[in-house]
């Protein structure tokens, strides 16, 4: 019993030295990738690391996960994109890192996913998570998975360079399975390819999310993300809808850009943009997060 207990404060002890997230020591100055599960490490991460080296955030789903703020040089912006995220995870996620700090502002990536429905999609967000950090088998599951990715043992599922310490989701191998042309082809047949109604709870959750950046002082850059152009165009009612109900809730409160418009259609009728019915290339996100901080002056 007592060797056991000794045991249990022995790897507690080198847990806390350790300190995978940068929870229990000053994260100023750290470099911290993510190696495990993308959501429980970005809600560990927005404890510390994210709002004590960071001046601004990236939220949305995995439509933004893969905009890459290191690429603006001398900035420090965070992706807290999360994959699959929708707006109760988004929110649970930001608020913990407002908790420590007040960002300059947060770019806000909008579709209908974020608010399509409510509610945690898994346990990897909540407060049980910060306690595991000091001994839990998502741990050293994420222990495991430093290994695998450090030394590129499994390329196919693990990459190495899957992530940054800026939130960077690089999954853009992960997610391709068919060539662009074919999944769009795919989602044209379909009768309800993209979703637009908004969830009662969810809209409520994203106007509570909304009120405490403006109450905070925090800036809001909301954009609508950039759908291929057949795609947009056959849900182009619904859409405009959707974004007439979003814009409403963002009056005079953020900037807001929409990338569905003709202005953009250079760029939504380009298919080397995406790499399927809606996540962007590295082209794709090489031109859009330049181009929301360029057009809102938001580094300046």
């Amino acid at each position: 019993m007592i060797f056991s207990l000794l045991i249990i404060i022995f790897l507690v002890g080198i847990n806390f030295q350790i300190d995978l997230f940068g929870l229990f020591h000053s994260a100023k100055g750290k470099s911290i990738s993510i190696y495990s599960d993308e959501r429980s490490a970005k809600y560990l991460l927005a404890h510390r690391y994210v709002p004590e080296n960071f001046d601004a955030y990236i939220l949305g789903p995995s439509l933004s996960a893969n905009l890459n703020p290191k690429e603006l040089k001398g900035e420090r912006i965070y992706n807290l994109s999360m994959m699959g995220a929708n707006i109760t995870e988004q929110k649970a996620v930001v608020q913990k890192a407002f908790e420590r700090s007040t960002p300059k502002f947060v770019i806000l990536c909008l579709h209908p996913y974020l608010t399509a429905d409510h509610g945690m999609k898994t346990d990897m967000i909540n407060p049980k998570q910060y306690y595991g950090a000091l001994g839990s088998v998502s741990l050293y599951k994420a222990y495991a998975l430093t290994i695998i990715r450090h030394f590129n043992l499994m390329p196919h599922k693990y990459p190495e360079s899957q992530f940054n310490d800026y939130g960077y989701n690089h999954y853009d191998d992960i997610l391709t399975t068919m060539p662009v042309r074919e999944k769009i082809d795919e989602q044209l047949r379909l009768p309800n390819s993209i979703k637009t109604s908004i969830d009662s709870v969810a809209l409520i959750e994203f106007k509570t999310l909304v009120d405490d950046c403006i109450a905070r002082n925090v800036k809001i850059i909301a954009y609508f993300h950039p759908l291929p152009f057949e795609l947009y165009d056959k849900y182009r009612a619904p859409l405009i809808l959707y974004q007439s109900r979003m814009t409403e809730v963002l009056r005079n409160k953020a900037q807001i850009l929409d990338f569905n418009t003709p202005e953009y259609e250079f760029f939504t009728k380009d298919l080397a943009n995406y790499i399927d019915h809606g996540h962007l290339s590295e082209k794709g996100q090489a031109f859009l997060l330049p181009e929301i901080v360029n057009k809102t002056g938001a580094l300046k």
